[in-house]
């Protein structure tokens, strides 16, 4: 013992290094127990598959503290890919929304997606942080849920879209994250994780009256994969709706940066989608810094970021006292700095036009997405959480 302690005294730089190595050990360990819980929490991967309150459970942990970032950039991802495919695109482009509001485009679509996703850990959140379950509150965010299915449903019903079209997006929905996380962050998706992500999805889409959505994840790869190959094809719509996406996203990055950001998204990119948007192939230099700086990203985050203690959650928990729901944080300039109505996302032609069917007490039945087992759900999750 005298011994180490004289080495450790002699050389000052290998104390510094057995303190970096232990911490990361430390964050490796805490970072993996979440997971773990889980899985000794619900051994059987099937599962989700066969229960959506457990789904919800596992969906609300690894999107909102496992993955909060990724999940969302994968998301993001799945859309622009969409927008290959020319059926898709010219839909967009006749709206004009992209060229002449795309930030308000993007808001709303997220803001409805976090609608319809986000209300789970929204109660995990509030009863972690209130220390208890508000059921007016919970019933109040299944309404917010049904609203949001409503009024994706009123606004995409303005339009001629493919049923082919709405399952590839609702499969790139399913596959991308998995994708996405197992390429670029600090650990890949456990099956329980994958089927989680299913589950919640294909009861979303057929909430949205997709069809013929195949009945797993391997045959529902094939098929986008498929589609994929046989309609991403050039068009100048295409073009038209992936360079106002890009410019939106590069606008909170330098200018003298914007070069190189398109050639970092065309990195993410499939040639054959790179043809269908008219983007060239990206230098070597490019895609080898780009797949550095994502490993270097997770490899980061698995041995020196302590795991999140709340779920990062963008939709207001509650509504203010004009009764909209303030974001708790804006990606780009806020496009609703007072909140919004969730009943009011969308185009503004739509504005007041949502034919939503209100339960008389102004709640939603639980029978329309919260289960009388969820509060039992959520209370059992968030003791899951706060033990770690």
């Amino acid at each position: 013992m005298d011994t180490l302690l004289n080495i450790f005294k002699t050389h000052s730089s290998l104390k510094y290094g057995v303190a970096v190595l232990v911490y990361m050990a430390i964050v490796r360990h805490l970072r993996f127990k979440r997971i773990n819980a889980l899985l000794k929490k619900y051994p059987d991967p099937t599962l989700p598959l066969r229960n959506l309150e457990i789904a919800r459970e596992v969906n609300a942990v690894l999107d909102t503290l496992e993955f909060p970032y990724l999940i969302v950039v994968s998301l993001e991802f799945a859309l622009f890919k969409t927008y290959a495919i020319p059926t898709i695109s010219r839909i967009l482009a006749s709206t004009k929304q992209f060229t002449n509001q795309c930030l308000k485009r993007a808001d709303d679509t997220t803001f409805i997606l976090l609608e319809v996703s986000e209300f789970y850990a929204r109660n995990v959140k509030r009863t972690m942080v209130e220390g208890k379950i508000d059921e007016q509150e919970m019933l109040n965010d299944a309404r917010r849920h049904e609203i949001a299915v409503e009024r994706l449903n009123f606004i995409h019903g303005h339009y001629n879209i493919k049923q082919e079209d709405y399952l590839y997006t609702l499969a790139l929905f399913i596959t991308e994250p998995t994708k996405f996380i197992s390429n670029y962050e600090w650990r890949p998706l456990t099956e329980l994780e994958q089927n989680a992500i299913m589950a919640v999805w294909i009861y979303n889409g057929k909430r949205m009256g997709i069809k013929n959505i195949p009945e797993s994840k391997e045959e529902l790869k094939t098929w986008a994969d498929e589609y994929d190959r046989n309609y991403s094809k050039f068009a100048q719509s295409n073009v038209a709706i992936a360079d106002s996406t890009v410019d939106l996203l590069l606008s909170k990055v330098p200018s003298f940066t914007h070069g190189f950001g398109r050639m970092a998204v065309s990195v993410l990119l499939t040639p054959q989608l790179r043809e269908a948007f008219g983007m060239s192939t990206p230098p070597g230099f490019v895609v080898s810094l780009v797949n550095a700086a994502l490993w270097t990203r997770g490899t980061f985050i698995k041995y020196f970021m302590l795991p999140r203690r709340l779920p990062l959650v963008r939709s207001a928990s509650r509504a203010n006292k004009e009764g909209n729901y303030v974001p708790t944080y804006h990606k780009y300039e806020p496009v609703y700095p007072d909140g919004y109505r969730v009943e009011d996302l969308g185009p503004e032609k739509f504005l007041g036009k949502c034919p939503v069917s209100f339960h008389p007490s102004g709640i939603t039945p639980p029978a329309s997405g919260v289960t009388p087992s969820a509060s039992r759900i959520i209370l059992s999750a968030t003791e899951t959480v706060k033990e770690l």
